[in-house]
Order: C-alpha cells, then structure tokens, then sequence
C-alpha cells in the first residue's frame, strides 16, 4: 500500500471507506472519465495518482482493498449500492461504472449501467 496514493485520492474526494459499525470494511479509489479516455488509467505504476474529469460519463474503479473479513462477502452488495449511490449523488453525469481485473497479463472488465 501506499500512503501518498491515498492521500491524495482522499484529498481529491476519490476515495471511500466504507464501515460496518467501527470496523473499516474497505477502501475503494476511482476517476472519473470520458470515453476514449480511460488507457489513461491503464498505468505502469499503480500507485500513481492522474488527474481526471469530474464532469465525465465513466467511473473507473481504481482500488478496492479490504480488510479481509470472513464476512465481508455479506456486505459486498451493500459496498456496491453505497458506492453507486455516492458516484450518483456527486457526479450525476456518470453512466457508467467500469472495474478492471488484471490477470496473466490480460485485462478483464466489468461494466455496468450506474
């Protein structure tokens, strides 16, 4: 992990902990893009931190860390419904969410309508 990442994530309101009760749950980083824009986000050093679009149509998932809970998989649709619900209240001209796997060296996404 790194703290600078964070940091600055935090400080430019695109990073969300989500709590269940006292215990921090998971940490969930994000830009906000348009089409055509989003290798942008497909970078060598994962820790680096890009400038990206507010008014943007996308909502690129950057980082999900968990604290790896045995019942966290209880709480994973309602992590998603908050954080849809905060994407939808703060950048209303997102339309869609989009979240990037990265395994063997190939990139799997998920996409869905916000």
């Amino acid at each position: 992990m790194n703290k600078l990442y964070y940091e600055k994530m935090l400080d430019r309101n695109r990073l969300i902990p989500f709590f269940k009760g006292k215990r921090l749950v998971c940490t969930l980083s994000f830009y906000i893009c348009n089409k055509g824009e989003e290798d942008k986000y497909f970078r060598q050093d994962m820790w680096s931190v890009e400038d990206d679009n507010e008014n943007g149509t996308i909502c690129i998932v950057d980082h999900l860390i968990t604290d790896k809970h045995p019942d966290n998989p209880k709480l994973s649709y309602e992590i998603w419904h908050r954080f849809k619900s905060y994407i939808k209240s703060n950048f209303p001209s997102v339309e869609r969410i989009r979240w990037n796997r990265f395994k063997n060296n190939k990139t799997y996404t998920k996409r869905g309508k916000i």
